[in-house]
């Protein structure tokens, strides 16, 4: 983005795999673009990744509840409201709303979800994020993770009870910490992040991507690539290397504003 901030476009898309093991996906996502310039305006675009748990469908109904419900309440923020802290109550509304079914139906119980959102608006670069999908941004050849993985391992590397060498290796390391689906004291991490600019990428994905790529490979594969091709690319690979998660993400490049007409796909 240069410093007007209307002199941008952004071109997205999205590509999900259920990979080789698993018999349904659990994982949800989206890119919203809303069609009405004024609400675009204030609001920007909206650009998320969850990845469900639980028996039963118990997954793929709360990482699909989490998308909807983040979505639609996000996009519901009053005039004048700050977007950060709409993004947060957003992700608690969904929190509440799994919940909610949990409760209502005893082959939900327990049921949580992942959930990582980026949103880009005017100048700025926001992010609310709890689990352990991710978001980075990539340019230049370099790739910056930029949410922080709320998982027992990580907490463990970050006091320095374990190396970073024995934390991918670990276990465990997919225990989660943090989920959207948890009755009281839910926190939701949310960031300002500098303003982007023009050749930025920013990749969210499910752990079943970002398991099989060092950020470099992730770096290297959208530098190269329009975000469409990008995306397939990396669920292709992802599955190649492993395979034995969902996996999905979701590209979002930052254009010169020339490719206006060519924008959100």
């Amino acid at each position: 983005m240069s410093e007007a901030p209307a002199s941008y476009s952004v071109r997205a898309a999205v590509a999900s795999d259920v990979g080789r093991v698993r018999l349904s996906n659990e994982d949800s996502l989206a890119f919203v673009c809303p069609d009405d310039p004024g609400l675009r305006q204030r609001l920007g675009v909206l650009a998320i990744v969850a990845d469900g748990m639980g028996g039963h469908r118990g997954g793929e109904v709360a990482s699909a509840l989490a998308v909807e419900t983040i979505c639609r309440d996000y996009f519901a923020t009053p005039p004048g409201d700050d977007c950060l802290q709409a993004l947060e109550l957003a992700m608690l509304a969904a929190n509440k709303a799994i919940c909610r079914a949990g409760e209502a139906d005893c082959a939900l119980e327990g049921m949580g979800t992942t959930a990582t959102v980026l949103v880009v608006v005017a100048d700025e670069v926001l992010l609310a994020h709890v689990g352990d999908s991710r978001l980075y941004r990539c340019s230049n050849g370099q790739c910056a993770q930029l949410t922080e993985d709320h998982t027992l391992v990580e907490q463990m590397l970050r006091d320095g009870m374990i190396s970073a060498e024995d934390a991918r290796r670990h276990p465990m390391r997919n225990m989660l910490m943090r989920s959207l689906g948890t009755p009281t004291g839910l926190r939701v991490a949310t960031r300002r992040c500098p303003p982007a600019s023009v050749g930025d990428v920013f990749v969210l994905c499910s752990d079943g991507l970002h398991e099989s790529f060092e950020p470099t490979g992730i770096a290297a594969i959208v530098a190269s690539m329009e975000p469409a091709a990008a995306s397939r690319r990396l669920v292709e690979l992802a599955c190649e290397r492993d395979g034995s998660d969902n996996v999905s993400v979701v590209v979002v490049g930052i254009a010169p504003a020339a490719a206006a007409d060519e924008a959100a796909s």
